[in-house]
């Protein structure tokens, strides 16, 4: 139950019909770069509190088939960098490797608010959650590095069956 009139959640008045909404495309693998547009700390199951890093890539990085389909960019969330508690090596390396890739400079203290604006390069795959084929980030790269870019990959045509001569 709320405890202020400012929790009280409230009717949300859509333009659409929810029975007529259908999954948009999802962005095909490749490599992409997204801008952090926001950074919480949440708990996981087990306990542990992880950065949920919300990055989007603009309409303008997306395949234009796909891009009409983003008009404010397309969202995919980076979740997994534990926040480091005492000397977790683990945890400091992966800290280590995101603040990179981000483009900030590394040194004894990190401030989760610089983040914002920051870009990388997202790698991104398909994946599975709940059943359901969706995009998702596999790993970061620095958003300067040219040489590791590379466009979106179309669908892979089947292979033509290689000719079998007799020997």
């Amino acid at each position: 139950m709320a405890d202020t009139e400012e929790d009280t959640l409230g009717i949300i008045e859509l333009e659409q019909n929810l029975a007529d909404v259908e999954k948009p495309p999802e962005i095909p693998p490749g490599v992409y770069k997204g801008e952090v547009q926001d950074v919480s700390i949440p708990t996981s199951g087990k306990g542990n509190q992880y950065f949920a890093v919300k990055f989007v890539i603009p309409p303008e990085e997306l395949p234009a088939d796909i891009a009409e389909h983003y008009d404010e960019g397309a969202i995919l969330f980076w979740n997994r960098t534990i926040v480091p508690n005492g000397k977790d090596r683990r945890a400091l390396y992966n800290l280590k490797k995101f603040v990179e890739a981000i483009g900030l400079p590394l040194g004894t203290s990190v401030d989760p608010n610089e983040w914002m604006g920051q870009q990388a390069r997202l790698r991104v795959v398909m994946g599975k959650y709940q059943g359901e084929e969706r995009a998702e980030i596999k790993s970061l790269e620095a958003a300067d590095n040219p040489a590791g870019r590379k466009t979106a990959a179309a669908p892979k045509a089947a292979a033509a069956p290689k000719a079998r001569g007799r020997r």
